[in-house]
Parts: C-alpha cells; sequence; structure tokens
C-alpha cells in the first residue's frame, strides 16, 4: 500500500527506529523553555553586554505575550515578525510563542510572502517600549503548544518551511553537543533576524544552553566569517571542520563538519542530498513540493 505523505514525512522524521518522541527534550515547548531558564538561572545573564537576566527576559517575554493577545492575537495564528533591534526580535519571537502562535520569518523581509502564505498579523516597525507599558509581567496562557506544533514558518523564494517546536529545540540540542556548550560557558553570535540559523543559533540557543552572548572574551564565537564557527548558507560540499551547514529543510544545521549530529543523518550523492532525523522539518506548505522531497523512507533534495 502506498504510504501516505504524513506518514512518509514522519518516516523521514525518524533515524532508524528511534521516532521524534517528546522525551529527547527536556522542554514541552519553546514558553517551557523560557519558563525553565528563569527557574533554572532567573538571576543569571542572558545578554550579559547589556545586563539582561533570564529573569528580566522571561518578565519581557511575558508582557509582550500579554501586549499581544491585547491587540487581538490568538493562538495558533501566524504572526510576520520583521527584523527588529536586538534583542527586541529574540523577546518578540518567544513573546509570540508564548501566547501559543507561529512565528513568520522571510529571507527578503523586504518581499511579498502572499505567493507563499497570508499572515495573520505583521509586525513591521519596532513596537518597543511602548509594547512594554502598562503590561502584567505574569501571562496566563489559554492554550499551550504541544512540541508537535507548528512554531515558525521560513519564507525563502517560493517555499514556506514549516517548523515545529520539537524542531527547533531538538537542533538546538543537537548543535549544542558538538559546541560543547553549557551554562559554564559564554559564546557570541551576530546573525540578521532573517533565516532559522538566527532562530536556533541566536534566539533558543543563549536559552537552552544557559551560555551568557557576550562580546567579551567570549569561549566560542560564530559567525559568517572570522569566528570560531562559520555559519555557511552557501554550500555545495562539507568539507570544513569549523562549518555549521545550514539546511532549513533540517530546521537550521545540518551538520557540523562532517560530523553529522546526534539525532540526524545525511548522505550527499553528487547534487542530491538524503536526510534523516529528528530535525526534518515539517514539511513545506506546498504539497506538491513535499511530494518531491518525500521519498524512499527519507527526505531527498
Amino acid at each position: 500500500m502506498t504510504k501516505s505523505l504524513a506518514e512518509r514525512i514522519y518516516q523521514a522524521q525518524c533515524l532508524g527506529n528511534v521516532e521524534p518522541i517528546e522525551y529527547m527534550t527536556p522542554y514541552p515547548n519553546l514558553r517551557g523553555l523560557v519558563e525553565g531558564q528563569n527557574v533554572k538561572h532567573h538571576g543569571k545573564m542572558i545578554f550579559a553586554d547589556m545586563g539582561m537576566t533570564n529573569l528580566e527576559f522571561y518578565s519581557q517575554v511575558q508582557k509582550i505575550a500579554n501586549w499581544l493577545v491585547n491587540t487581538g492575537l490568538k493562538p495558533k495564528e501566524r504572526v510576520w515578525v520583521h527584523p527588529l533591534q536586538f534583542p527586541h526580535t529574540e523577546l518578540l519571537v518567544f513573546g509570540v510563542w508564548t501566547v501559543g502562535a507561529s512565528v513568520i520569518l522571510a529571507a527578503d523581509p523586504a518581499q511579498n510572502i502572499d505567493h507563499v502564505i497570508t499572515a495573520d498579523r505583521a509586525i513591521d516597525s519596532d513596537p518597543f517600549p511602548d509594547c512594554l507599558n502598562g503590561q502584567d509581567d505574569t501571562f496566563n496562557p489559554t492554550f499551550k503548544s504541544h512540541l508537535e506544533d507548528e512554531a515558525m514558518i521560513f519564507v525563502s523564494n517560493d517555499k514556506g518551511i514549516r517548523l515545529s517546536h520539537y524542531n527547533l529545540l531538538v537542533n538546538a540540542n543537537d548543535v549544542q553537543r558538538k559546541l560543547n556548550l553549557y551554562d559554564d560557558g559564554t559564546f557570541y553570535i551576530e546573525l540578521e533576524p532573517n533565516s532559522t540559523a538566527w532562530v536556533v543559533l541566536q534566539a533558543v540557543f543563549p536559552l537552552y544552553t544557559g551560555a551568557p552572548l557576550t562580546k567579551k572574551n567570549p569561549d566560542i564565537t560564530i559567525g559568517l566569517n572570522d569566528a570560531d564557527y562559520i555559519v555557511d548558507f552557501s554550500w555545495t560540499e562539507i568539507e570544513d571542520s569549523n562549518h555549521l551547514y545550514i539546511l532549513p529543510e533540517n530546521t537550521a544545521v545540518l551538520t557540523v563538519g562532517n560530523q553529522g549530529l546526534h539525532l540526524t543523518s545525511f548522505e550527499q550523492k553528487g547534487d542530491q542530498l538524503t536526510v534523516n532525523g529528528h530535525s526534518v522539518m515539517m514539511g513545506y506548505m506546498d504539497d506538491n513540493q513535499n511530494e518531491a522531497i518525500f521519498r524512499d523512507g527519507s527526505m531527498v533534495i
């Protein structure tokens, strides 16, 4: 019997007989990541150079969530977030996730994305500090996302890549293992908020690793050039041991050098890349595009 598209996508997300199930991450969703880090490290810096602690980050995210709800945002709606100054974009996406809604990012924020998806809301100008004024720093959610729920859509050209809460958390977990970056370390990264790499490495990573983000003598630097680890968006061969090879269809990072990731396997033959694992996307917005790449038990690009 021919497998349905949903079955083929799920098969590609499995690594052998290891299925993408919830116990693989210690958090129930991205909202839980912010809450968990506040419990463990509330007085510790998250953005050290500006003196922002985990508690302050948590408090501002709660206020943003209340502001979003007050402006009419509902759970499961999709919010197109345009790039804002640091760390406003980071705070805003976690506010959206705290409400239980989904974030849209575009590789080119100036492009029209209506041919891929119609956003329920667009935030294209910086709402800070007004979005914090008069807002309660306690948010009571009416909906709590599950790991398998959509967390974001990344729009690049004619493709809309759907990623779950689990995708983002597990990709961050796997990269953390490779970089050996934990709460006793520090790191620095500065990417524009227009990629899935930004989401995992700059928005999620400081919380997931517990390592403060700082320019002052960081243990690890991550960047587009002249860094300990190079974020490589445009690659055809996997050659350099210190490159983070980015494939948005695999959430963000496909591999660190040629070592692979804990829950990802891939094989490159010529111009064909075959991928299996827990970071494999939920699929494109367009099922015709999904039909073309989810085959033979894998995601084939």
